[in-house]
This record gives C-alpha cells, structure tokens and sequence, in this order.
C-alpha cells in the first residue's frame, strides 16, 4: 500500500486567514496558490490522502499534481519518505506549511507501525564506499543519502531463467524507485536484462520494466544497447519453431543527459585519412556548393555502434575460475566498457545484484568506488576472492 497522507502543521491557519504573503507571491503559480489554500483550511486533526484530492477541485489531476510538486519545490511542504523496519519503500507522508521552511533534505521515518512512525538514523554514508553488503539491496539503498551514485551497473534475475539458490525474486518496482532516487542527476543506470520463454512466449519483462523505470520513475531511456554473445548453450535446430537466442537487453538510463559520455572508439575505418572524392566541396549559407578545405580526413578509429559483441563461457567471459560458481555471470569486458563509458575515476559505482561480483572487480580495477548488494551469502566468497588481490 502506497500511504501519501498530507497533513497541515499550524492548527490556527484556517482559508480565511492565509498568509497575504501566499496570496500576493508572484513567484506561485494561481493553482499552487488555490491548492495551498485548501491544504491550510482542513482540520488540523485530519489527515487527506494525495489521490483523494482530484475530488476537492475542477482541474484535473495533472494540474492538481503539478501544483503540489510546485509547493514541495518552493518548501511549503515536506516530503517525508516511509520505510519498514526491513528497509521497503512503503510511500510519503506530507505537511504542509503557511510559509516556506528551510528543508535540506527529505526526511526519512521507519513505521513499524502506522500510528507509531520512528526516524531514522542514517550513518555517515562515506562508510559505505568500496564494502560488499550480503543483504536485500533495498537495506543498502537505505543508507544511502539522496543523489548518492554516478553509476549503475547490474544485471537482476530473468524471471524464472535462475533460481540462484531461492534468490530469484525481487521487489522491482520498490527498487527501480530507490535507483532513481540515489543516483545522482546527470547519473546513469544500465540494466542488462533478458526475457523467459514461458508457454510458448516471451514475458516481456525486460519491455515492461523499461517502460516502468522510464515513465513511472522518470528516466531517460539514453540507449537501447545490445549484449551479443558469440553463441548459445541451446543452439536452434532446422526443426525447431525459433531461431538461436544470442542477445541480451543493455538498456542505458540516465536523470537528465549523462553527465559523462567517454566513447569507446575502436571501430577501424577503412577509409582512414580520405576525406571525399574529387574536389574538396561544402555548400555555404546560400546554399551553393564552393570549394573548402574545411574537411578533416577521416580518422583512423570511430566510436563503435550500440551492439557489443563477447565471448561467453568458461575461461572466456573471465579468467577467474571461482567466477563460474555462480550460475549467471556477465562477461568482464562488458562491465568494464560501461563503466569507462559512463563513469570517471574517483566516481561511485553500485551494483544491486552484485551476485558474482563482476562489477565491483571492473570498478576497482579502474579506480572507482564500489558499493555491492548481494542477497545470497554464498556468493560472499566469490565475490571477495574476486576483488581481495586487486592492487588499488
């Protein structure tokens, strides 16, 4: 159950004595105004639910949430985040002020019960830096200040595909929205992801958790990336009803445009050094064609298109034979392409299914700092045998 409870915090302010200063604020829009208004008249025992507050007005919702996400910009009310004492996102409590408050951050409560919220204490979070945490990633998340990560590189569970000893389910939607909430703006997510074929059809998972993360948590789909392999463990036969499954989603998101865009060029050009044939041409601000000798040549290498090719397998995905214990690991090289690509040394890379560890490895080796989330203890020693002789 999602709770969005807003609550007023002066019990005197009634509609007929709101703040002139509401009134007369050229910088509130006219329904961030009517909607603070209202907020201020209800009992100062009462509390309303946000979804309910469409019933109170003749806009529509949009408007409507579009006036509350104002306030909450301008600091007449408080977002106040809900947690379970496991750490589970359960929704937002809101006050609500007759005048702008100085809030820094959001604020975060554990209810263990409803009627009993308790705060949290939220450890200095620079102890979170290069540590591998055997627990539901959303714990670790909790720990996490607001806009915390540059960089997200994971691959969750495919539907049914793994069981990794029982660990194969996970709170999706809870955990796409605390992704989005501790990376930081401009920061980027790559989720690599396939589909089960399940009664003769493809889920579509990967599709409808795209989907999610982008319209409802409000990313920015950058890239629909490919991850190729060189072969398949079930190759297709001539009678078969499908061909050889060889690929995996790579989707790349990002909170705005990627603050980072290091682009691996290493597509060799066959026309390296030419620049066109013939006389040297470009058309002017006219439109005429004139002779220039304003064109580069071409260059000996070009960034490389979005679908990657790897080698799969024991002994050529990684050379770390413990890495093979667990049953679904992504190639070494494909980690460390996206870190170089969406990361700078000295940035914080997390996986939330650091399962064996793949991602925290690449990231030390390249002078990140790492933070993993694994639920299975029996990857623990996978994952610290990978990283332990890593001299940095």
């Amino acid at each position: 159950m999602i709770i969005s409870k807003v609550t007023k915090t002066n019990p005197k302010t009634t509609y007929s004595l709101v703040n002139n200063e509401i009134i007369f604020n050229a910088d509130l829009s006219t329904s961030a105004k009517g909607l603070l208004s209202f907020l201020l008249s209800i009992p100062a025992n009462k509390k309303i639910q946000k979804k309910d507050l469409k019933q109170y007005f003749t806009d529509g919702y949009y408007s409507i949430d579009s006036a509350f996400k104002e306030l909450v910009d301008r600091k007449y009310i408080q977002k106040i985040e809900l947690r379970s004492e496991k750490g589970r996102f359960i929704g937002y409590d809101f006050e609500v002020y007759d005048s702008p408050k100085k809030i820094k951050k959001e604020v975060r409560k554990i209810v263990n019960n409803l009627n009993n919220p308790k705060s949290v204490k939220v450890d200095n979070p620079e102890k979170l830096l290069n540590q591998i945490f055997i627990e539901d990633c959303q714990l670790t998340m909790l720990k996490m200040p607001n806009a915390f990560v540059d960089l997200v590189v994971c691959s969750p569970p495919y539907n049914e595909i793994r069981k990794y000893h029982g660990n194969h389910d996970f709170d999706f939607e809870n955990i796409a929205k605390e992704l989005h909430r501790i990376i930081k703006k401009h920061g980027v997510l790559v989720w690599v992801v396939g589909d089960e074929t399940y009664r003769g059809s493809e889920t579509a998972t990967s599709f409808k958790q795209a989907i999610y993360l982008k319209e409802v948590c409000g990313f920015n789909l950058h890239d629909t990336m490919i991850f190729e392999k060189n072969g398949s463990a079930f190759p297709a036969n001539k009678n078969g009803h499908r061909y050889t499954q060889i690929f995996e989603y790579m989707f790349v998101f990002s909170k705005g445009k990627p603050k980072t865009c290091n682009l691996i060029s290493d597509k060799q050009n066959r026309w390296e050094g030419w620049t066109n044939w013939g006389k040297k041409t470009q058309r002017n601000n006219k439109d005429e064609i004139v002779e220039t000798t304003n064109i580069n040549p071409v260059p000996e290498f070009s960034p490389r298109n979005n679908i990657w090719r790897y080698a799969t397998g024991a002994g050529y995905g990684t050379k770390d034979k413990i890495a093979h214990e667990h049953p679904a690991i992504f190639p070494d090289k494909l980690a460390e392409d996206h870190i170089l690509s969406w990361s700078n040394e000295g940035d914080i890379v997390y996986d939330p299914f650091a399962g064996s560890g793949t991602t925290l490895k690449m990231a030390k080796l390249l002078n990140r700092k790492y933070i993993g989330s694994e639920k299975n203890k029996k990857y623990k020693k996978i994952i610290e045998n990978r990283i332990r002789f890593i001299l940095r």
